[in-house]
């Protein structure tokens, strides 16, 4: 079953009503475009097909904007499809017409910035060639737009043939550069030398469920493994995983990296975020990057790009065993957690987070938001309970909610309903929170956590460090989540908690359920996140 997601408008109605009558296809009414990008880019993550989101011009097409900026950072293929007005009235004062630039708003321009490719048809008979270049686009892995009028979505045209999903997929590794043979013997010299190898990997990996082809090829290597935030579920409860890296993680993650001589970077782009206060460390190491885009990291790493990162690394893993005949022993690490200072009251969210991580099911994915809420999951939240998406490349609040109901609707789609885990904070679901009722419509299997502090609490972290002197603007009213959101959806199950006790039943009884439900657990706005700049110094 194909998803669609999107909201309807009356540049947009004609591909709704094609994408409804379509066997095989359903068209999924989001409240808002940014949550309808974001729908689809989770489902692209989780499924390694590209998503589709469907919007109308004007603001329908602006509000999409950040999600498909979303995409094109953190390089998943999602297409839009974008209505605009009929293309006999463009420049003559159409309603929401965006294609006469500089007379009017340059969608296209505005697009182009945002995406791999921006097709404008102008005909019907064009729709093949700019579909052709966004699915050209879409195995680049980015982010394409097609912008069709309204009167070419009605007009008859050239009858397309069904994609079959396998043809979404990049086959081959596709290696270039220092070939893989090469890249085994030196992981095998290295290895026989004593050296003390790491394997960091990133979201590449993760997404293309990486996981067992690492942990073979570590345990062939003897090799510590860390993970930056995006390929967190590869990481395991075990000794030899190191924890997270980046402002986010472990003391023992950057420990790890301090300690070796060489490093396997495997689907990690090494951005700030995965690789903030490791430079120094990292500047004297031997390292070798894996990946589909090469690091954004300054200095001297061997990029070696392939398109099949799980078929490199299981070829990488046979070569070394073949090599050395048998695996060697991992070091005997495991993951040590930042110390902050304790807030002034109520409950914290490292008990909250473990407390739910009890209580998740084998294979249960999760999507963390940004803020407080997703700094305490990354940080937290044990090992091993099935996929972890966390959207670092705009950081924009509200897209786990989002993508979460995106993927349990279309985990409904399937043959297997699996229950999805959203963890956000107050100030996401007061972004994006409506998306429930989405949930809803489509009795979707998730359960949506939020953290409420009745704050930005991470600018309230922010303001008391870096402007001590001004009053502060990120506190919010209290606001009764659970008793707003019981009242406003029938039939919807939502539970409050306040303690350890009350977060560990709560989170059991919700996620042995069917269809949406809500977890609100009240937890204290003062409390410093697991965020290494906001850690007083001596106390991390």
């Amino acid at each position: 079953m194909a998803l669609g997601f999107g909201v309807h408008g009356a540049n947009i109605e004609d591909l709704y009503d094609a994408a409804t009558r379509a066997p095989g296809m359903t068209a999924v009414v989001a409240k808002h475009e940014f949550a309808a990008g974001a729908m689809a880019d989770g489902t692209a993550r989780m499924t390694g097909r590209p998503g589709v989101v469907m919007t109308t011009s004007g603001g329908g097409a602006m509000n999409v904007v950040p999600a498909l900026a979303e995409a094109y950072d953190s390089r998943v293929p999602v297409l839009a499809l974008i209505g605009t007005a009929p293309s006999t009235l463009v420049g003559r004062g159409a309603f929401q017409d965006m294609l006469a630039p500089p007379d009017t708003v340059d969608i296209a321009g505005v697009l182009s910035a945002v995406t791999g490719s921006c097709s404008v048809v102008g005909h019907a008979d064009e729709v093949p060639a700019a579909l052709a270049t966004a699915f050209a686009t879409l195995h680049r892995g980015l982010p394409a737009a097609v912008l069709l009028p309204k009167d070419v979505q009605s007009a008859p045209g050239p009858r397309l043939r069904q994609l079959h999903p396998g043809e979404w997929v990049q086959h081959g590794i596709g290696v270039s550069g220092p070939t893989l043979f090469a890249v085994a013997d030196e992981l095998c010299a290295l290895a026989e030398s004593g050296a003390r190898l790491l394997i960091w990997v990133g979201d590449e990996a993760s997404r293309a469920e990486a996981g067992r082809p690492v942990e073979a090829l570590a345990d062939a290597l003897g090799a510590v493994v860390v993970a930056a935030p995006g390929g967190r579920d590869i990481l395991r409860d075990a000794d030899g995983f190191a924890g997270v890296t980046g402002v986010m993680g472990h003391p023992s993650a950057h420990r790890a990296i301090a300690d070796a001589d060489a490093c396997l970077v495997l689907g990690c782009r090494m951005t700030m975020t995965d690789r903030a206060g490791l430079d120094e460390a990292l500047g004297r190491l031997r390292l070798i990057h894996l990946g589909a885009e090469p690091p954004r990291m300054p200095g001297d790493v061997d990029h070696v790009r392939c398109t099949d990162l799980a078929a490199a690394i299981s070829r990488l893993a046979g070569g070394v065993r073949r090599r050395l005949g048998h695996d060697r022993p991992r070091e005997a690490v495991s993951v040590t957690h930042l110390t902050v200072p304790p807030g002034r009251a109520g409950l914290d969210m490292r008990t909250a987070i473990e407390e739910i991580g009890r209580a998740l099911p084998p294979d249960t994915p999760v999507f963390a938001d940004a803020g407080n809420a997703g700094a305490a999951a990354i940080h937290h939240l044990p090992c091993g309970h099935g996929r972890f998406v966390v959207a670092l490349g705009m950081g924009g609040m509200g897209y786990a909610i989002a993508a979460g109901i995106g993927n349990a609707i279309d985990s409904v789609a399937g043959e297997k309903p699996k229950r999805t885990v959203v963890i956000a904070g107050d100030g996401a679901f007061f972004m994006h929170g409506m998306e429930i009722h989405t949930a809803v419509e489509h009795s979707a299997p998730v359960t949506l956590v939020l953290l409420n502090n009745n704050a930005h609490a991470m600018c309230i972290s922010r303001e008391r460090l870096f402007f001590p002197n001004t009053p502060s603007v990120n506190r919010f009213q209290p606001s009764d989540l659970a008793g707003g959101l019981a009242s406003m959806f029938d039939g919807l199950v939502v539970a409050r908690a306040s303690d350890a006790a009350s977060v560990r039943g709560a989170a059991t009884e919700l996620l042995s359920q069917s269809g949406p439900n809500c977890l609100v657990v009240d937890v204290d706005p003062d409390e410093i996140p697991p965020f290494v700049p906001l850690i007083p110094k001596g106390q991390s």
